[in-house]
């Protein structure tokens, strides 16, 4: 059996580690609280609010991210 790394035994706060699939990559992300879809009123997609953590000890950096070409986001809570 694998041994789940737990945030805290790396010194890190609780966050919430979040995959962003886009073609051809997954981009590893953390956030400070739970991600939240934010839907565009004209019906064009939407857009994923979240505390982003730009600590490199806990993921990717978000710079720029084309919503509207994401093929699936999951997250999951880490203590």
């Amino acid at each position: 059996m694998t041994k789940r790394i737990i945030a805290s035994e790396l010194g890190l706060d609780p966050h919430y580690k979040v995959r962003v699939v886009l073609p051809g990559v997954c981009l590893h992300l953390a956030s400070k609280d739970e991600p939240k879809i934010r839907r565009h009123y004209d019906g064009g997609g939407g857009h994923w609010d979240a505390d982003w953590i730009d600590d490199p000890r806990y993921g990717d950096t978000v710079g720029f991210i084309d919503w509207a070409s994401v093929v699936a986001i999951t997250w999951r809570r880490s203590e």
